[in-house]
């Protein structure tokens, strides 16, 4: 078996196997947005992020598996080297085969990615977008805890379904902020996502207070058309949006989402943007929406029971974590959760 490592686009592009690992990727059961090299390009080109991608080799030149990762940071200074991790979406990918095989092509491809990010990274962390528990031994073996962690898929099959599947409570939102005069439109200028980038940023700062990338990130992927950007508006105003990475015309993700709510009598900006990616997964014939992530189980979550009304299917795919440097990881965890509780 043959591991090759790729830390730039251009490398990865100019590599003999590129066409074979995009066919890969784009023909896997798994495939996915996070796993794909539109995601290596696009990410190549943001400043909080350093991508990688691991590909496994049969001696035949044949792929065994890919796994493609994004190094984080945030801020500057001590701000920065605290906040270094290494964040996986949607991988390994691994190739059919015998449970032994796809055992030992795991193991091999996280001891490569621990061993890449042994200085450079404070942990490492699987986001599971599928069900992963028959790879649960390899992560074990290799050192990572499975922590619990839902989410929604909600298939996009026809209109009459997915609103009947929804709560009464949710489809009348859609339909009285319709009704007032909301819309739902694809950013058309740079103005238009920074003046959602600042409500999005607003949302972090006051509520979320989590780090959030910059606008420079969300004007790249309107320009470069990595996917859509959905905006609601109400008298010309905009009210909220949502950020949508689209897979092989497949799959379709909330990544970010944003909206006024209770600004205006029966305006419901959030579930009105929420609603936009599924009817476009409508309209185009995809097969799912990814709402990528509803908090942990044992946990309250207000986001969790949005979700939970537009009829979508619950899941606990989980994460895997790997702690590299255990006293900056206690360290970092405190001073977030200091953060958290400082007022506005």
């Amino acid at each position: 078996m043959n591991i090759k490592v790729f830390t730039q686009f251009s490398q990865f592009q100019n590599d003999p196997g590129f066409e074979q690992i995009q066919d890969f990727i784009n023909q896997h059961p798994q495939g996915n947005y996070f796993q794909s090299p539109e995601f290596f390009q696009f990410m190549q080109g943001q400043k909080e992020f350093t991508p990688l991608l691991l590909a496994a080799f049969r001696r035949d030149g044949s792929v065994l598996g890919t796994l493609h990762a994004q190094y984080q940071v945030f801020g500057s200074g001590l701000k920065k080297w605290m906040s270094r991790r290494l964040v996986i979406l949607g991988g390994p990918l691994l190739a059919q085969g015998s449970q032994e095989l796809r055992q030992k092509v795991a193991k091999n491809l996280l001891k490569d990615l621990k061993h890449h990010a042994r200085s450079r990274a404070i942990y490492i962390e699987f986001r599971n977008l599928f069900d992963m528990e028959e790879l649960r031994p390899a992560f074990e073996k290799c050192g990572f805890l499975y922590k619990p962690h839902l989410n929604f898929l909600l298939k996009t099959d026809d209109e009459e379904s997915v609103k009947k599947r929804m709560s009464r409570s949710r489809r009348k939102e859609i339909r009285v902020t319709q009704e007032a005069g909301a819309i739902i439109e694809e950013a058309a200028s740079e103005e238009e996502v920074m003046v959602f980038y600042r409500l999005l940023e607003n949302l972090y700062a006051e509520k979320i207070k989590k780090p959030l990338m910059s606008a420079h990130f969300f004007i790249n992927f309107w320009k470069e058309n990595a996917g859509k950007i959905f905006l609601v508006k109400h008298q010309s105003e905009i009210k909220g949006g949502i950020v949508c990475p689209i897979f092989n015309q497949k799959v379709i993700y909330e990544w970010y989402i944003c909206g006024l709510d209770g600004e205006v009598k029966n305006v419901y900006p959030s579930a009105l943007a929420t609603w936009a990616p599924i009817a476009y997964g409508l309209k185009n014939g995809l097969d799912h929406f990814d709402f990528l992530g509803a908090g942990k189980p044992d946990e309250n979550y207000g986001v969790r029971e949005f979700k939970s009304r537009f009829g979508g299917e619950e899941v606990c795919f989980g994460r895997y974590e790997f702690v590299v440097n255990k006293p900056l990881y206690k360290a970092g965890k405190l001073a977030l959760a200091t953060y958290q509780k400082l007022p506005v």
